[in-house]
């Protein structure tokens, strides 16, 4: 399959034309025959009156044709065709099908039986919480398995180009397992960064390398009291090292936020979804969107900017239980012209290598332990208030004791509503416990499956799992069982904290190991879930995650006209060929939005 080039091109994928006879009876042959002349560039001959329109349906806008178009609409698994009109899909069937809808500037997509497929719905990912600070300096995460001598080589170029008139160094994305104890104080910073207050956060957003500057500027010292919800690295005299924690960032987050502009959010935002649309990526979540981001997101939608559906899920709170009122979100929501239905994070845990995730069971070091950060009665009383007020409810919890504790929760919101029609869901779900698994499928609440992290990478064989007890690690990313046991599942990348690559991920999914290095062997091999389940969690699934599977999610009459081309079949490549999945067309709401040329 080859990129998308106009049809006057002389490789053809997706063109791009107007007829004005693009469909006619007699002696011209079928449909197919029409643009096999279109492919080979041949005039097209006029013939003015040949027949009579058949369809009550409108002429399309756009048509797609010539595809293997997979549409996850299991009352229509296949189509060679779709015809498109205002945004929408008019009709899904066959290229004869489509004829009577072509008029003289009907756009004509061939795609020369290529594979084409809904856009991924990518409900939690992070413009709003990373990507400014990653504007001037990104530095390799997990998936790269750097070393630390190489993510010390990077940030020092980063330094050497900072721009000179910012008042912060801030950059994100840096492995923590890589790192050594030694290098991770704010002594090491200090001799790298002298000059001004530096902040470095890692690649899962859950702590941050400050320098001396920094931590004058917040007003901390070593009498700070340690909770597991807000802590930071420790020297052995009990002065504060150099890495803030879960909530003790939150000082330094006040201070660092204030530097970004509305410009710099901007530039920042799209830099990611810009990359999304050529991953195919349709539809995303913005998995935590503070008061300061609103202004960028207004006019990022005002000025259409938007290539995917988004829904922004506010910041509910932020690794502690200090809860945003609802009136204060509603505020927002009625102050700004926000795109997507209202919605809200929380955060019930942080992440499993600090402790600071309620376990069940407990962790191997017994005298590591954690409750989820939110009070049962406190998240049930807020949760309520915003169910009450129409916002869908997006839960962080990794540990299978935040994730019991969050559903203990929505189970009673649920209740009383009568149903779960605003899809509050559950994020990471790393591990949930098997007698859990039943409330899941009753009480109809979809976990993401997280797929990048079922493969072996250093950061589940060098931080997650050696911290868990031997029969809970079995448990993790039990894909598999969830499924059997009728759960819904859904796809979330969590990026940049994460690859921002879901062919990576869904090959890690379908085959358990790591992309491309087959000799690092296979994590949980028997969870591994087959890729007609993975192409409907990341299409319909995630797009019901988000309460958007009315809008888009799968390729069918009504629907918002949202599919990506492949360059080859996902269901008959080997499974260890997905990683190599190219997009080489999206197309959002009828236009195309990514084009490799």
């Amino acid at each position: 399959m080859k990129p998308l080039k106009l049809l006057s091109a002389a490789a053809i994928v997706l063109a791009i034309t107007s007829v004005s006879t693009a469909i006619q009876a007699g002696s011209e042959g079928s449909l197919h025959s029409v643009f096999e002349r279109y492919e080979h560039d041949d005039p097209i001959p006029a013939k003015p009156g040949s027949g009579v329109r058949q369809s009550d349906l409108p002429i399309a806008d756009v048509v797609v044709l010539n595809g293997k178009i997979y549409t996850v609409n299991p009352e229509q698994p296949w189509a060679e065709a779709v015809a498109i009109k205002d945004a929408r899909i008019i009709h899904v069937g066959s290229n004869s099908e489509v004829g009577d809808l072509v008029g003289s500037h009907t756009e004509i997509y061939n795609v020369e039986n290529g594979f084409v497929m809904p856009g991924i719905i990518d409900p939690h990912i992070h413009p709003g919480l990373l990507m400014a600070k990653r504007a001037f300096c990104a530095l390799p995460g997990t998936f790269y398995e750097p070393t630390e001598e190489q993510i010390l080589d990077e940030l020092k170029q980063c330094i050497d180009q900072y721009p000179a008139d910012r008042k912060w160094f801030i950059a994100q994305g840096y492995t923590t397992p890589a790192m050594s104890e030694k290098t991770l104080t704010k002594e090491y910073l200090d001799k790298l960064i002298p000059d001004r207050p530096a902040w470095i956060e890692d690649e899962t957003g859950h702590n941050a390398w400050f320098n001396s500057k920094a931590l004058e500027l917040v007003g901390i010292d070593k009498s700070f009291k340690d909770t597991p919800d807000e802590f930071f690295s420790r020297t052995s005299d009990g002065d504060l090292a150099g890495i803030a924690y879960e909530g003790a960032m939150n000082p330094f987050l006040d201070l660092v936020n204030a530097t970004f502009d509305t410009e710099l959010q901007k530039i920042g935002f799209m830099r990611l979804l810009d990359e999304a649309s050529s991953k195919g990526i349709t539809a995303f979540g913005d998995g935590y969107t503070f008061e300061e981001d609103l202004q960028a997101w207004q006019e990022l939608h005002q000025e259409g900017k938007l290539n995917a559906h988004a829904v922004l899920y506010l910041k509910g709170n932020l690794g502690t239980a200090e809860l945003t009122p609802v009136e204060e979100l509603l505020r927002w929501r009625k102050e700004y012209d926000l795109p997507g239905p209202p919605a809200v994070k929380l955060g019930m845990g942080g992440a499993v290598e600090s402790y600071s995730e309620a376990l069940i069971d407990g962790y191997l070091d017994d005298t590591k332990s954690a409750q989820p950060i939110i009070p049962a009665d406190a998240f049930v009383d807020y949760i309520q208030q915003l169910d009450d007020a129409g916002f869908q409810l997006m839960v962080h919890a990794i540990g299978d004791g935040a994730v019991r504790a969050t559903l203990d929760g929505y189970e009673k919101v649920i209740k009383k509503r009568g149903n779960n029609d605003l899809r509050h869901h559950i994020d990471h779900c790393t591990l949930i416990h098997p007698d859990d698994f039943v409330r899941f499928v009753e009480l109809d609440i979809s976990c993401s499956i997280w797929p990048p992290l079922n493969a072996p990478i250093a950061y589940n064989t060098e931080a997650v799992l050696p911290v868990l007890k031997p029969e809970t690690r079995k448990r993790a990313y039990d894909n598999r069982n969830r499924q059997d046991a009728g759960m819904r599942q859904h796809n979330h990348t969590d990026a940049p904290a994460a690859v921002l690559w879901p062919w990576w991920g869904m090959e890690a999914s379908a085959t358990r190991g790591f992309p491309g290095k087959p000799e690092l062997g296979k994590l949980n091999k028997d969870q591994a879930l087959t890729v007609e389940e993975l192409i409907k969690i990341y299409t319909i699934n995630s797009a019901w995650a988000m309460n958007l599977d009315k809008v888009t999610g799968s390729i069918e009459v009504g629907k918002s006209a949202d599919m990506i081309l492949l360059n080859h079949n996902l269901l008959e490549v080997p499974l260890t060929d997905i990683h190599k999945t190219e997009v080489q067309g999206t197309i959002f709401k009828g236009k195309v939005v990514y084009n490799p040329l």
